[in-house]
């Protein structure tokens, strides 16, 4: 029943770009010759090693399982398992944190000196909170977490340089989100295939009129709710949107709708609808969904930037210096959390 719109994700520095969906480089990440042992990619001659891969990896490892156990690496997330599925986004986002910092030095963007002490002072934190086996795993000196924090800082500044003149002017009308209660009659079935099949005229004017006769029980003073429980073939009855995420004719009605009150029968290309109004203005809602409007506006300008010179790079990849990296091999490492130092 819901055409829902995709929004990308507001943005922490770590999740904004990085979830962007973006791929690096204009030519595909392949195994190569050029890079040691020591070296995971080269995006345009820039380096990436497997020690800073293990700073995020032994995070992402320990920050999991803290949460979940850890007895959930072997699980499946559709054809890989869930240790698979997390190397694979962090791949991604490493190799996007390395393309940002190349699109810092072509922009002319550089830290200051109270953000470069603040790279420092959080690799400091890191790096005194490690055992020496743990030194010994990773193959780390300070140095290389002050290179890492610096570069985790500059990327996260590169995105707030280019969208900080983006401000775009959302009102409180464009963004409300209101909450409905609706009764469904469906004029289409599924096979056993999933494939939709459309009801005959015979078929969809019965539906159109079941849907009249349960408003002529509403405007009779029978209870919206309990007909809804009774008739709808709908999933949901409840549904809290902003504009952009209901069928067109479904939500051009909830829109215009008051609290309370109750539409006529609604006809769109799913079925029938009957659509009360509970609250026509959530204001927190509204609110996040403003935020989340604005976010996406600058995610918008972002992209316009990053994607161009995303396409113009070239890339190499450590296949097998990534596989030989294994979560069972960390067992044991119970590192500080990278990205706490340097929230912190």
């Amino acid at each position: 029943m819901k055409k829902r719109i995709m929004r990308t994700a507001a943005l922490l520095f770590s999740m904004a770009v990085l979830a962007a969906g973006c791929s690096v480089g204009g030519k595909n990440i392949r195994i190569t010759t050029g890079l040691g042992d020591s070296d995971l990619f080269k995006i345009d001659g820039s380096k990436f090693s497997v020690s800073e891969a293990k700073m995020y990896l032994t995070t992402e490892k320990n920050v999991y399982e803290e949460s979940f156990g850890t007895d959930l690496w072997d699980k499946k997330v559709g054809d890989i398992t869930f240790e698979e599925y997390v190397k694979a986004n962090l791949k991604d986002r490493l190799a996007q944190i390395k393309t940002l910092d190349l699109l810092a030095k072509e922009k002319k963007i550089r830290l200051s000196e109270d953000e470069t002490n603040k790279a420092h002072t959080a690799a400091e934190k890191y790096f005194n909170a490690l055992s020496e086996s743990e030194k010994d795993y990773m193959k780390i000196k300070l140095s290389d977490v002050e290179s890492a924090y610096e570069n985790y800082l500059l990327a996260e500044k590169v995105y707030d340089e280019i969208v900080k003149d983006v401000n775009p002017e959302i009102s409180d009308a464009d963004a409300k989100v209101i909450k409905v209660a609706s009764i469904y009659i469906k004029t289409f079935s599924v096979d056993e295939n999933d494939n939709r099949v459309e009801y005959t005229d015979e078929q969809k004017e019965a539906a159109r009129t079941k849907a009249n006769d349960i408003l002529n029980k509403i405007k009779e003073g029978s209870d919206f709710n309990s007909l809804a429980e009774d008739y709808t073939e709908a999933d949901e009855i409840e549904y809290t949107f902003g504009k952009g995420e209901m069928l067109l004719e479904f939500e051009n009605v909830a829109f215009g709708l008051k609290s309370d009150e109750v539409s006529e029968v609604v006809e769109t290309p799913d079925g029938f609808f009957i659509i009360k109004c509970i609250n026509d203005y959530l204001e927190d809602e509204t609110q996040k969904n403003k935020e989340e409007m604005i976010q996406d506006a600058k995610n918008k300008a972002f992209l316009d930037v990053y994607q161009p010179f995303v396409d113009s790079l070239s890339s190499e990849f450590n296949d097998k210096a990534w596989e030989k990296i294994q979560f069972m091999d960390m067992n044991g490492v119970k590192v500080a959390n990278f990205y706490q130092c340097i929230e912190e």
